[in-house]
C-alpha cells in the first residue's frame, strides 16, 4: 500500500487473490477507524499512521 500499488498489484506481488487483499485493507480501514465518508484518503492515512508508529 505505501507503494502506492492497487490491491491487483498487491495481490500479484502476494500471489494472492485480489480479493484476500481486499478483506485486509478493509480490516486495517476498520481498525484504524477510518471511514468512506471523510475527507481525507483512507489509503495515505494509513501509510501516515504506519510511518507515525515506527
Amino acid at each position: 500500500m505505501a507503494e502506492g500499488l492497487t490491491n491487483r498489484g498487491i495481490a500479484k506481488r502476494l500471489v494472492v487473490t485480489e480479493g484476500a487483499v481486499e478483506k485486509h485493507v478493509q480490516r486495517i480501514f476498520s481498525k484504524l477507524d477510518l471511514h468512506t465518508d471523510g475527507d481525507e484518503h483512507r489509503r495515505v492515512a494509513v501509510v501516515l499512521t504506519f510511518l507515525r508508529s515506527s
